[in-house]
């Protein structure tokens, strides 16, 4: 009930003035307001004895009193609340958990955000501070009315529940963080100074994160890469393709000492890849002869059973009976000027072909040439 002091014809009575000058509201079962006199007279004015003041409000006093009330009562009742029940994020990413006043104008008198990842309460952030644990991860909207919180490069560890508090109303919000799911191949086959890809990504949307890794499992286990670095017996031979949801890995230049099983990681799972690594090797075909003329060009045949394969080291020489001389690669150790643009290798249509054309033949030519490579030799006997 509104009561007050003062005339439903006028506002003076016993030689003062009255206004609604203070309201004093209280909800404790019903509203109360009074109305506080105040002197319009000079300084030695006096109140005439024996006047008693009881009165009804005026119509204008009485729209003021209901639109004050109505104002205290929406500031009282604040902001209501809307979050969704349950956000799913993946590892790497960032999540939107939504909280915001219904009533968009609403601003919150005191708003803060906390996480319960077990049995203990973090308050994420408070007063415009955010926990040092999120620094740099949780970013809160500066909206009138909006707190939705956005957590970047998530982890499995932000699991849980999360809080959004707003002038004593809160919504809880589940966030479930998936991790990447990974899937490589079991076996990959590469060749020697060749390059080979190691597919390594996430099938459920995941991201990679900063702690995914490479590992390759000797009889000691080498790190290959993590966080960006590559170990330096792996420098410029090894690219890994981060992107979100990939982090397959190109290794070139290969060798032998390359063979073996590669662990890709990332949060936890992993995924190992058998590399096998195969070598220049020559087919078992027994003594080859090959017949010339004099002025002509002959094809001294070599090559490795698989023909993508380029050896490392490839080496022709020449035993004409009384000396031994490197024909190729022609340098300055070879020693003799009697092969010099005389001698071609074969491989530009297949790096394992080591074929080696002799031209311009003369009857000195004539003897046994010998295929090298990687510690392995064809002998090959040719006749001018």
């Amino acid at each position: 009930m509104c009561t007050g002091h003062g005339t439903s014809h006028s506002n003076s009575y016993c030689g003062r003035k009255y206004d609604a000058h203070s309201i004093w509201l209280n909800f404790q079962g019903s509203v109360g307001v009074f109305w506080r006199n105040k002197y319009h007279t000079n300084h030695h004015a006096t109140e005439p004895s024996g006047c008693t003041f009881v009165g009804e409000l005026t119509m204008e006093t009485m729209l003021v009193c209901v639109w004050l009330v109505s104002s205290l009562i929406h500031t009282i009742s604040g902001c209501s609340l809307s979050a969704p029940e349950g956000v799913t994020g993946y590892t790497g990413g960032s999540v939107l958990l939504s909280c915001f006043c219904t009533d968009g104008g609403t601003i919150p008198r005191s708003a803060r955000w906390l996480f319960q990842p077990g049995p203990t309460m973090i308050i994420l952030w408070s007063h415009g501070r955010v926990d040092d644990r999120y620094k740099d991860r949780a970013l809160i909207s500066d909206s009138p009315g909006n707190m939705s919180l956005r957590l970047s490069d998530l982890t499995l560890s932000d699991w849980g529940t999360y809080w959004c508090e707003a002038d004593g109303q809160f919504k809880d919000i589940t966030l479930t963080v998936k991790g990447c799911s990974l899937s490589a191949p079991g076996e990959v086959t590469g060749y020697t100074r060749g390059s080979v890809l190691l597919p390594c990504f996430c099938t459920n949307g995941g991201t990679i994160t900063r702690s995914a890794r490479w590992f390759f499992l000797q009889n000691f286990t080498i790190t290959l890469w993590s966080r960006g670095q590559v170990d330096d017996r792996y420098k410029d031979r090894a690219l890994i393709f981060v992107s979100p949801g990939n982090m397959s890995l190109r290794l070139s230049d290969l060798t032998l000492s390359d063979e073996g099983t590669y662990r890709c990681e990332t949060d936890g799972p992993y995924r190992d890849i058998t590399l096998t690594v195969k070598g220049c090797v020559f087919s078992d075909s027994g003594p080859i002869h090959i017949t010339g003329s004099t002025g002509h060009s002959v094809v001294l045949p070599c090559a490795c059973t698989e023909v993508q394969i380029k050896p490392k080291q490839i080496k022709w020489t020449a035993d004409l009976g009384n000396q031994n001389t490197v024909i190729f690669p022609q340098g300055p150790t070879s020693g003799n000027d009697r092969y010099k643009h005389r001698v071609q290798l074969l491989d530009s249509v297949s790096p394992g072909n080591l074929s080696l054309r002799l031209s311009d033949l003369t009857l000195s030519d004539g003897g046994t040439y010998r295929c090298e490579a990687d510690r392995q030799f064809k002998d090959i006997t040719l006749t001018v």
